[in-house]
């Protein structure tokens, strides 16, 4: 027999300044979105226990029901949101490129520098010789960042082994960080496919991911989606086909590094397969952009990489009148953008790309939270969706992303 919920469990933040819905963004399904789209309530307030949102409203229609639960006032000076979700990030890896960083202020290109051994090849091999313990400690210290940043929901890739040994290494890392952070949700993304490893012709890489790794990894329950670097130098759309279409078979969810560095037309790829999400999509084609307006498959921007690499940035006005659901992430790693700050890349994404705030919002709450298909649980502030909700330290949400850095 079902226990009656226990009043003490349930809780409530009254007078904020602001309440944002985004329900507004979740009934056009993240598409067209403008910046009423985000459901403003005025002096709102929020009801909920450890798990779920259980009300959401003006304060002064607190239902007598609650009248009695524990009630904390934010006095009209902050308001609540749902809570970010970073859709993709490399979170999980050892060593330092900061030297790397520095010959490219200097002149030297990213490509030049992987073409000499650098590049993820430092990176792998700093995460190869870490043991489990410290590439735990390393991501749990990230982990927090994040948090602290707002983030309550964030994607995390393998990708910095390269072998088999050490992709399951890592991805068993993002297993302890669920346990240890119990307030996030880590959602874990096989990327065996990120480079080609210099010990290995790539023909033998690609028979381990397809018949090692990726059964081992779904065997284990260490992933819930599989990634792969579709791009100039690194997998063919072919070879990436083949490897995304295994993985479906397998049961992943798929995602793509697409049309970063040139165009593949991987953005295509994403649509055709069905994939969660393409990321990047700086040299995306108009093609491209139309096969993602026509999908369910959301374009997740990653500005700060364009920052980073002094790049022009995706398209994404184009993306978004075409009718596509962008998202925002970070994409954290260790060679082209070395920052969690979410919030950064919203301001990037307002005066780099030209979106709008209802456009932004979306991006790090609805559509990044359907880029990892928890579009029914996150990234929503209404009842029945996760109660990880962040109240700011603000009164309003466009606080946010205006304090550039903060």
């Amino acid at each position: 027999m079902a226990q009656k919920k226990s009043a003490s469990t349930v809780q409530a933040f009254i007078h904020a300044s602001q309440v944002y819905t985004g329900e507004g963004i979740l009934l056009k399904e993240g598409r067209m979105i403008d910046s009423a789209d985000v459901g403003t309530i005025p002096d709102g307030a929020v009801v909920f226990d450890s798990k779920k949102i259980l009300w959401v409203g003006p304060t002064s229609e607190l239902p007598l029901k609650y009248k009695s639960v524990k009630k904390t006032s934010l006095k009209n000076k902050q308001a609540i949101m749902p809570g970010l979700i970073d859709s993709h990030t490399h979170l999980v890896f050892a060593g330092s490129r900061a030297h790397e960083f520095a010959r490219r202020c200097a002149g030297t290109t990213y490509q030049e520098i992987a073409n000499e051994g650098g590049g993820i090849l430092t990176t792998v091999k700093s995460t190869r010789e870490a043991s489990l313990e410290t590439l735990f400690e390393l991501a749990l210290k990230r982990a927090l960042i994040s948090y602290r940043l707002g983030v309550r929901t964030i994607e995390c890739k393998s990708g910095y082994g390269l072998d088999h040994q050490t992709e399951l290494k890592c991805l068993e890392v993002v297993k302890h960080l669920k346990q240890a952070l119990p307030q996030m949700t880590f959602i874990s993304t096989y990327l065996g496919a990120h480079a080609i490893p210099t010990d290995q012709k790539k023909s033998q890489y690609l028979d381990e991911i397809l018949h090692k790794t990726l059964p081992e990894v779904k065997k284990k329950g260490l992933a819930e989606f599989c990634d792969v670097f579709v791009d100039e130098g690194y997998f063919s759309l072919s070879e990436g086909e083949r490897i995304l279409r295994a993985a479906k078979k397998l049961g992943f969810k798929l995602k793509i590094h697409a049309d970063e560095m040139g165009n593949t037309e991987s953005a295509r790829l994403a649509a055709k397969v069905e994939a969660h999400s393409a990321d990047h999509l700086l040299k995306i084609s108009d093609k491209g952009i139309q096969a993602l307006a026509k999908a369910d498959t959301v374009a997740t921007l990653l500005p700060g990489t364009a920052f980073y690499l002094k790049a022009a940035y995706a398209p994404a006005r184009k993306i978004l009148d075409a009718g596509a659901r962008v998202a925002i992430a970070t994409d954290f790693n260790p060679g082209s953008c070395y920052s969690l700050n979410l919030p950064l890349m919203m301001n990037l994404s307002a005066l780099q790309m030209g979106m709008n705030l209802g456009e932004i919002f979306a991006g790090v709450t609805y559509s990044a939270a359907a880029s990892l298909g928890l579009e029914t649980r996150k990234g929503t502030l209404l009842p029945g969706y996760d109660s990880d909700f962040v109240v700011l330290p603000y009164e309003h949400f466009e606080e946010m992303y205006y304090r550039m850095g903060w």
